[in-house]
């Protein structure tokens, strides 16, 4: 019995021993963590952890777990408030490692809320390294972190359409190709409620395929010009520059009733003054003179003389149609 007494003494005497050296190693992690020096206070944590479970101190244990996943989350927040100030790609790869640290943690602790919120960050961080990747023109990278953004988040209608801007520079010949991704940013926006990239994903589109309308126009590619302005109404059902630059068109292969209608839809969707009307009246003007209906003619060529177009409406009033009261 003597002998079992100094036994159990020793056993209880070690057992204190060990808890006052875990709980100095974890007032010590604390102090560590609440200057912000995260790595170090991790491997103090790690060390009393490993102690407490040695030792069976069951109530140390359960707070270093339910505390090492915060200090993990800290870490990978601090690393994310550096990206802000500094925005460099090394700064948001730092990020990312620690939230995908903070995630690893929060599975091995059985912490949802820490895990959630790594959940939430890292697709957002993979976007982000792609913004910065496309910006220096590295749009394979680009390309590869947003389709991590998208695997881990399906309904990340910023990341297609992005994926869309990043297609373009990568391949400028296939409208196609960039312009499923912009279909697909607004099929997904639409679905999640994001109004902010359903309207630039439209917006994009409109304005990408009357770019590249008016520059086949340019080389007498007018079929395909044509074809990417009747494609603008499934983006914008009122766009009347489309309508203007179809009335263009048709003018120049002197495709004259098209341009007349083309114009006359351009004007009826047009909100802005008579001044800004001046381009649609003369391509209106141009269809109607070509149709031999020089008084309609006459009378567009008059709204149309405004600003830049004050010279070319005036010679066709004066010196093409003749029209009265308006001699040379």
């Amino acid at each position: 019995m003597f002998v079992m007494l100094i036994s159990v003494t020793q056993s209880v005497y070690a057992q204190d021993e060990a808890r006052a050296q875990a709980v100095q190693l974890y007032n010590e992690a604390q102090e560590l963590a609440g200057s912000n020096q995260f790595a170090d206070a991790i491997d103090v944590y790690r060390e009393t952890l490993d102690l407490a479970n040695q030792n069976q101190l069951e109530d140390i244990v359960e707070l270093i777990e339910e505390r090492l996943p915060r200090v993990y989350a800290s870490r990978a927040s601090d690393a994310y408030r550096n990206y802000q100030s500094t925005r460099t790609l090394t700064s948001v790869n730092y990020a990312l490692d620690y939230f995908k640290d903070s995630q690893e943690v929060a599975i091995e602790f059985n912490n949802p809320e820490i895990r959630q919120q790594a959940e939430m960050a890292i697709p957002q961080l993979y976007y982000v390294r792609s913004i910065l990747n496309y910006r220096q023109e590295n749009f394979e990278d680009a390309m590869s972190d947003l389709d991590n953004a998208i695997n881990l988040n399906a309904n990340y209608a910023a990341a297609y359409y992005q994926k869309g801007i990043v297609q373009k520079q990568m391949t400028p010949d296939d409208v196609d190709g960039f312009m499923r991704w912009y279909d697909m940013a607004i099929e997904v926006a639409s679905r999640v409620n994001d109004n902010r990239t359903l309207q630039n994903a439209q917006e994009g589109a409109h304005d990408e395929l009357i770019f590249r309308a008016v520059n086949l126009s340019d080389e007498r590619r007018f079929d395909e010009a044509i074809e990417l302005l009747q494609r603008v109404e499934d983006y914008d059902e009122t766009s009347d520059e489309a309508q203007y630059r179809l009335a263009e068109i048709y003018n120049r292969r002197t495709s004259w009733s098209n341009a007349e209608a083309s114009a006359r839809r351009a004007l009826d969707l047009h909100t802005g003054g008579v001044a800004d009307k001046a381009k649609i009246y003369f391509e209106l003007g141009t269809a109607l003179k070509g149709q031999g209906d020089f008084t309609a003619a006459c009378s567009a060529f008059e709204n149309a003389t405004y600003g830049g177009f004050t010279e070319p409406a005036n010679h066709e009033l004066q010196f093409e149609l003749k029209c009265e009261g308006h001699a040379p």
